[in-house]
C-alpha cells in the first residue's frame, strides 16, 4: 500500500514525472509508456490531463516526507529508461530530490551509474547493496559441506504439490536453475528473493524481474526493497552489471536487450503495462511477505499464502508461481 497517492495529489505526480522526462527533446517512447502505465494502474489519472511540473511546483504541492520519497524513487525508474542515458537526464532526478530534500544511497549509485565507469560504478553498487543483504535474505545454517543444495531445502523436497516449498522447486526446474547450495553466491538472498517471485508470481524474466521489483516495493516501501529494485533496474534497464557465477555481481556494461532504439527492458511488448500492475498489485496486498521466514511456511498451499496477504491475480491469466499460462 505504500505507493498509492491522494486522489488530488495523483495529477500533481505524474505531471511530476512529465517533467523529470522533460530533457533534451523530450521524454523518450519508453519513459512515456512506464509513466503512463504508472499514472493509469496506480493512481488512475489520464496523463493526456497532464502538463510537465517542474521540481519547484512538486515541491510546493507535496509535503509528506514518505510521498516524496516514493516519487523520487519513481523518478529514477523514470531516469533510467532513457537510452542512451544523459547526464543531464540524471541532473534532471537530482534537482527534483533536492528540492523534496530526498538524499541517501539511492542517489548515489544513479550519480555513479552516469559518472564512473562500468566497472567502478559496478563496484559502488556492491559495496552499497552488501548492507541490505542480510536484510533480503531468508534464515538458513551457514553453508558448508560439498553438498548440492542447501539441507534447509533438501527438507523440502518431498512437499505435497501446490505447496510453497514445491512450487519452489517447479520454479527452479522449469527454468533450468540450480536450487542455491554451498557453492551458490550468497544462497540465503536466492532463497527469498525466488520465494517472492513464487508467491508473486513472476517468472524469472527481464520483465518479470523488474515487475517483481515494483511488486515488492509497493507492498513495503522499505529500503531494502527499494534497493532490491533498484538491482533488478541496473541489469535489466541499464545493463551495468549482472549476475555472476562466483560472486553475485559482475560488471557488464552492455546493452541487455538491444533493438533498433537500443532501448531496455520497459520498451519489450506488455512489459511496461506489466510493471504498472505489478506496483498495483503490490499495493493491494493486505500483509508484507517479502521478509517473512518462507521455510517456515513452505509446507503451506500457495493458494492459502497468497489469500492470507491478500496477492491478486495477474490480468493475464498467467502465473509464475504455479507455472500456468506462461510463453
Amino acid at each position: 500500500m505504500s505507493l498509492v497517492a491522494p486522489r488530488e495529489l495523483a495529477p500533481v505526480l505524474v505531471a511530476g514525472l512529465l517533467g523529470v522526462a522533460d530533457v533534451e527533446a523530450g521524454p523518450t517512447s519508453e519513459q512515456l509508456m512506464v509513466i503512463h502505465s504508472v499514472a493509469r494502474h496506480l493512481w488512475r489519472v489520464d496523463p493526456a490531463t497532464c502538463s510537465a511540473a517542474a521540481p519547484g511546483e512538486i515541491a510546493a504541492a507535496v509535503s509528506d516526507v514518505s510521498m516524496r520519497r516514493r516519487f523520487v524513487q519513481l523518478a529514477i525508474v523514470v531516469s533510467f529508461c532513457r537510452h542512451p542515458n544523459l547526464s543531464e537526464q540524471v541532473a534532471r532526478v537530482e534537482s527534483y530530490a533536492a528540492a523534496l530534500d530526498i538524499h541517501g544511497d539511492q542517489l548515489d549509485v544513479l550519480h555513479s551509474w552516469i559518472s564512473r565507469s562500468t566497472e567502478q560504478a559496478s563496484a559502488d553498487f556492491v559495496r552499497t547493496y552488501d548492507g541490505y543483504i542480510p536484510l533480503l535474505s531468508d534464515t538458513v545454517a551457514p553453508p558448508t559441506g560439498d553438498g548440492e543444495i542447501l539441507p534447509e531445502l533438501e527438507a523440502l523436497r518431498e512437499l505435497p504439490g501446490g505447496t510453497l516449498g514445491w512450487a519452489f522447486f517447479e520454479f527452479y526446474a522449469r527454468n533450468g536453475f540450480h536450487i542455491p547450495g554451498p557453492h551458490t553466491p550468497e544462497p540465503a538472498y536466492y532463497i527469498n528473493h525466488d520465494m517472492n517471485h513464487v508467491i508473486a508470481g513472476y517468472e524469472p524474466t527481464g520483465p518479470g524481474e523488474v515487475s517483481l521489483g515494483a511488486f515488492k516495493l509497493a507492498m513495503s516501501d522499505t529500503d531494502a526493497n527499494w534497493m532490491a529494485f533498484m538491482a533488478n533496474l541496473l541489469i535489466h534497464e541499464a545493463g551495468l552489471l549482472k549476475h555472476g557465477s562466483t560472486s553475485q555481481f559482475i560488471p557488464y556494461g552492455g546493452d541487455i536487450y538491444p533493438d533498433a532504439q537500443g532501448q531496455g527492458v520497459m520498451h519489450l511488448p506488455g512489459a511496461a503495462d506489466m510493471f504498472g500492475e505489478a506496483l498495483e498489485r503490490g499495493a493491494a496486498t493486505t500483509k508484507d511477505f517479502s521478509h517473512i521466514d518462507h521455510l517456515a511456511i513452505a509446507h503451506r498451499q500457495l493458494v492459502d499464502i497468497r489469500e492470507e496477504y491478500g496477492v491478486i491475480p495477474r490480468s493475464d491469466g498467467k502465473d509464475g508461481g504455479l507455472g500456468i499460462g506462461l510463453d
